[in-house]
């Protein structure tokens, strides 16, 4: 489904979209929903939405879009979704999206051989090598090694927690890399958000929170 939704991209100009394993893992988890509890909607039975789901997975990009296909019957089911998909307007907007540059899609075939489809789409700044993890240990700090979409000469990193002075670190990127580990000056729960600039102006790329201990067994 990647080469087919990349190749409708590219016959109208587009750039082709990253394969991002977050968004894969989303898109994944909503099919196999769906397909285990025989439903078809954006929104599942818990009453969560797109965003929402994505929220849970700790993806944050700004500009973000889901499409869904349902099939059966079919000897090439997944060209006949991205068919169905392309002949969609709404869905078709997804896919020809020129401010999306990433997407994670997943495939889960049912039971009854129904093929259920997700494609998760955003624009991101930035790209983590090595994904951020929920806890870590005070002592070894937090590593965050990324690769940016565009040259960019800093990343502002913003670490907050309640109740304490915000920090800010600058960190230079070098041929669309960076790789830092951020310091804590203490144990508790911390908000990490990243800047990148545009236009003069730095934007949220990413944000995401970490427990700090200082030891495993806290």
């Amino acid at each position: 489904m990647l080469r087919l939704l990349n190749k409708d991209r590219k016959k109208h100009g587009l750039e082709p979209l990253f394969s991002q394993e977050d968004l894969r893992e989303v898109a994944r988890k909503h099919s196999r929903d769906m397909a285990k509890k025989d439903y078809f909607s954006h929104t599942n039975h818990s009453g969560k939405s797109p965003s929402d789901r994505l929220k849970s997975a700790r993806v944050t990009d700004a500009i973000s879009g889901e499409n869904l296909a349902k099939i059966g019957g079919f000897i090439n089911p997944t060209v006949r979704a991205e068919i169905g998909l392309m002949n969609s307007p709404g869905h078709r907007a997804n896919i020809l999206n020129d401010k999306y540059n990433c997407v994670g899609i997943g495939v889960i075939k049912s039971s009854t051989r129904i093929y259920y489809y997700t494609q998760n789409f955003a624009k991101r700044e930035l790209i983590f090598q090595q994904k951020p993890k929920r806890k870590i240990i005070q002592k070894k700090g937090l590593v965050l090694k990324a690769k940016t979409l565009r040259p960019i000469k800093e990343i502002i990193v913003e670490v907050n927690q309640i109740h304490a002075k915000k920090e800010v670190h600058r960190i230079p990127v070098h041929k669309q890399e960076f790789n830092v580990t951020l310091p804590f000056p203490n144990t508790g729960y911390f908000q990490i958000k990243l800047y990148t600039e545009q236009n003069k102006q730095y934007l949220l790329a990413n944000s995401f929170e970490v427990r700090v201990k200082k030891s495993w067994w806290e």
